[in-house]
């Protein structure tokens, strides 16, 4: 007999309140699955398991204090500061009220959420709470949402997922392939089930460009780019695909490709959900790279996980025109029990070099981008998530993790070592920079007691407390 399942957020961390650097998997989920000597999925989300039809509310004020400086610009179509220098405050920090519609038919469930919170840039700008100022502009609200929306058919073989919502590859803490360190992706998902899993991405980004990036797309043709370049045709779009083997229980392997198309509306040349896209030279409207990821549990309890991803490979016969641009991570986590607490203890290192992400054409670098639209500064703020490692190219982390919990008391804990060079997605490709390399050495601290949340952030001169209560209804 067919299940009707309701598909919801499995890699959601059990803290509603700001983490310090990125959304993970949480502690729970791979507790769960390293006690049973099971390997990490290789994607994620996946369907949940559950039948529900329910209207739900959460109500989670919080407030931050300390000595921390948020980094945004507003005005009409600006090109903001990466969120990473942030460390994705905004994007971590729950709605003050957030409505919850799930509904199944048969196979078929929806879920969506309607969330009524502060605005990103008087977030930064003017107060560090997740308030909206009614009292200044009755229209200050965030008025984005919903971030979540989505529509899901799981059957006995596969499931599709249509909507809006957040998406990843692989078992680490910090993705270098597909993260899900943006607020959402607009995506179509295909994914088999089995020993062997299938799966096919067709994600749609926001094509708005400045003025500058504009005249780069529709002017330059780059090297190698067929005759007809440049393409201009306002639509930028990713498409993906993976296999995930399951070569046992305790072990994984997943291989996949990932192909940024821009400027030309997809067709199956680019997009066939069965071609090696790499091997169709499309020059001057696409961008493709490989990945290879695993996760390894040897023994109950204890697990080995990395990730590859490959954007560019200059071989002997080649010109450096592309340099050659790849990113990686590799880390292992320890399940454990003391007393009526589990806990799970990791550590990860992960780097990208300096060029990988970015290629020379707007449209085809490997990032996601959202425009704020706000009442309160008036501004429209363009805002740009990495497709891949959270801190972008040019980059290295060193993250020490420790998280305990049980029912009604989670606790996690994070020390961090960042390298960030002077190399972004906004480099002229292919320009080395020579630019500052900042060094930052940071630790965090979260927790949660029945209703309250609070945390702690510490990052070179920077200190961050937050505090919060939960309610749901």
């Amino acid at each position: 007999m067919k299940k009707s399942l309701v598909f919801f957020l499995l890699f959601l961390s059990c803290l509603f309140f700001s983490e310090s650097l990125t959304t993970k998997l949480s502690p729970q989920f791979v507790h769960e699955y390293l006690e049973k000597g099971k390997a990490l999925p290789g994607v994620l989300p996946v369907p949940s398991g559950e039948k529900e039809n329910k209207i739900s509310l959460e109500i989670s004020p919080v407030f931050y204090f300390g000595d921390f400086e948020g980094k945004t610009k507003t005005g009409w179509f600006v090109l903001s500061d990466p969120p990473w220098e942030n460390f994705y405050l905004y994007e971590n920090t729950p709605p003050l009220l957030n409505v919850l519609v799930e509904g199944n038919v048969e196979d078929l469930s929806f879920y969506t959420e309607i969330p009524f919170n502060n605005n990103y840039n008087y977030f930064y700008t003017e107060s560090l709470n997740n308030i909206p100022p009614l009292w200044k502009e009755l229209a200050s609200p965030d008025s984005n949402f919903p971030y979540t929306a989505y529509g899901v058919y799981d059957g006995d073989s596969f499931y599709l997922i249509a909507g809006r919502s957040k998406i990843r590859w692989g078992s680490s803490e910090f993705p270098v392939a597909i993260s899900d360190v943006s607020p959402y992706f607009n995506h179509f998902t295909f994914s088999t089930k089995g020993k062997m899993q299938y799966t096919f991405h067709l994600v749609s980004i926001n094509p708005v460009l400045t003025k500058s990036e504009w005249e780069k797309q529709s002017t330059f043709v780059p090297v190698n780019a067929d005759p007809l370049s440049p393409y201009t045709e306002k639509v930028k779009t990713l498409a993906a695909h993976r296999l995930d083997f399951h070569l046992a229980e305790s072990l994984r392997l997943g291989v996949g490709e990932l192909t940024m198309i821009g400027g030309k509306y997809p067709d199956l040349f680019v997009v066939s959900p069965f071609s090696i896209w790499h091997n169709n030279y499309n020059e001057g409207y696409t961008n493709s790279m490989a990945s290879l990821d695993f996760s390894w549990v040897p023994e109950k309890g204890f697990e080995l996980h990395g990730e590859f991803a490959l954007d560019d490979l200059v071989g002997t016969t080649e010109n450096e025109s592309k340099p050659t641009a790849y990113a990686f991570n590799v880390g292992l986590r320890k399940a454990f029990s003391i007393g009526p607490l589990n806990g799970v203890f990791g550590v990860e290192y992960a780097l990208a070099t300096r060029f990988v992400y970015n290629t020379f054409l707007p449209y085809l670098k490997f990032n996601n981008r959202i425009v704020y639209l706000t009442n309160l500064p008036s501004s429209r703020t363009i805002v740009d998530y990495p497709i891949g490692f959270a801190f972008g190219p040019d980059s290295r982390l060193l993250n020490v993790s420790f998280d305990l919990f049980k029912e009604n008391f989670c606790l996690e804990t994070d020390l961090f070592y960042l390298v960030k060079g002077p190399n972004t997605l906004y480099t002229e490709y292919p320009t080395m920079e020579e630019g500052e390399t900042k060094t930052v050495f940071g630790a965090s601290l979260r927790g949660k007691v029945r209703h309250i949340n609070f945390s702690l952030f510490f990052s070179g001169d920077e200190f961050l407390a937050g505090l919060g209560v939960e309610f749901g209804f």
